[in-house]
């Protein structure tokens, strides 16, 4: 997960002694001084040739060892490394030595029907997931690519936006003038296949609707009990992860949905508080339902917009150092309630967590996915990629989120969230 650089301020836990010997802590004050030692009354010369028989050593010296290192690094007889790297790569040699070998032995096998480097990108996702890390996923360069572009504001596909549901794939939102909308794929339908197969999750259904632009893909969705096959070319979709209305049968009342958080949602959060707030409204209905997330730079950027001068999270490596993500003076200044369900994951479970910890507004709904880990991918010069978790968040209560959720305020189901949201925005 890239780190936030808007205006939260970070701190550390790491805390030093508060203290710095100065130099007179080497000498013993109560040392007498030495008595003054005579002058001495003749002058000894100096030695003939005592310059010469210290210069000759060290310049025979300095000659050996660039022919020394002339020798090594152009007549392959051997190359200096530095002692960081060195231990680099005996970590390496000790840790996939092994792996190393057994691919050298597969490229000399005469019968092998694969090379190593035919089979590597399926071991290493083997490897990958194996951790026991749900969250942990191998990529190759071409997959990392159209992972990258979830979160870029645009991306090559269908025009839809899914979730897990138990064991469906739930699609939540149909971009407009997208070609799942010209389909017929409707909110509230079942991704059963694509292509014929049969998603393992939601992520693989992702991969699989994604390609390349003008590429058919073959979609199965089941509504209700019927279950109806479509073909539909991919194309490039500029997806706005905010959409805002003012709500129809109030005079003062806006409706912000966030559906994702990529890059720019929190700048798109603050252009529709400001254009609703053109529009007459004082009053907002902030919807975190069906959001599982995404950059988490940008959730913490609408929580210090939001809030005034708080702790937003604390986050903490496995070796224990803990970073605080803050908010600055000064907040948006706006009555708000916000929308959850058992689908708001991730960063807007932080988003969520920070509102409900620091008294910004009411939440209201179910309890959230409870995911309280966040991810970072590392890329590696073939393009390639592994995301895995980084670190593990806390709310500003110092409460885990992970396999516990945030608990709503006020809990009530989806059908009467917007209700009771109007109804508490009233009082």
């Amino acid at each position: 997960m890239e780190e936030y650089k808007g205006g939260y301020s970070k701190e550390d836990n790491r805390k030093t002694m508060g203290l710095s010997l100065s130099d007179t802590a080497y000498y013993d004050v109560n040392v007498s001084a030495p008595e003054p030692r005579p002058a001495e009354t003749e002058s000894v010369p100096p030695k003939k040739g005592g310059v010469f028989r210290f210069v000759l050593p060290f310049v025979c010296g300095m000659l050996f060892c660039l022919l020394l290192l002339i020798a090594a690094e152009f007549f392959g007889l051997g190359s200096f490394v530095t002692q960081k790297k060195y231990a680099y790569y005996r970590s390496l040699d000790e840790n996939c030595g092994k792996y190393y070998e057994i691919m050298r032995l597969i490229d000399e096998d005469p019968i092998a029907l694969k090379g190593s480097g035919e089979i590597s990108d399926e071991m290493l996702r083997e490897a990958v997931a194996s951790t026991g890390d749900p969250y942990a996923q191998y990529f190759t360069a071409e997959e990392y690519e159209e992972f990258s572009k979830r979160y870029a504001g645009e991306y090559i596909g269908i025009g839809i936006g899914v979730v897990q549901d138990g064991d469906d794939i739930l699609v939540i939102n149909v971009f407009e003038d997208s070609p799942a909308a010209e389909a017929g794929i409707e909110t509230g339908d079942v991704i059963t296949k694509v292509d014929g197969k049969v998603p393992a999750d939601v992520d693989e259904a992702i991969d699989m609707l994604a390609g390349k632009p003008g590429t058919s893909v073959t979609v199965t969705y089941k509504r209700g009990e019927k279950e109806t096959e479509c073909s539909m070319n991919r194309a490039k979709i500029e997806q706005d992860s905010v959409t805002f209305s003012k709500v129809e049968e109030t005079d003062d009342t806006g409706y912000i949905r966030i559906a994702s958080f990529i890059e720019g949602t929190d700048r798109q959060f603050k252009a529709a508080v400001k254009e609703l707030k053109n529009d007459g409204c004082s009053k907002f209905i902030i919807d975190l339902r069906d959001n599982g997330g995404g950059l988490v730079d940008a959730g913490i950027g609408i929580a210090d917009y939001l809030l005034p001068e708080c702790t937003i999270m604390t986050e903490t490596t496995k070796s224990g150092a803990e970073t605080v993500y803050t908010s600055k003076p000064g907040s948006a200044g706006i009555e708000y309630v916000v929308l959850v369900n058992g689908d708001t994951a991730s960063a807007s479970e932080i988003l969520t967590a920070a509102i409900q910890d620091n008294n910004g507004g009411v939440v209201i709904g179910s309890k959230t996915y409870g995911k309280g880990v966040t991810q970072s991918a590392h890329r590696f010069s073939d393009g390639s990629a592994v995301k895995l978790t980084a670190t593990e968040y806390f709310r500003p209560n110092g409460d885990k989120v992970n396999g516990v959720g945030v608990t709503p305020d006020i809990e009530v189901s989806d059908d009467e969230a917007m209700d009771r949201a109007l109804e508490e925005l009233g009082k």
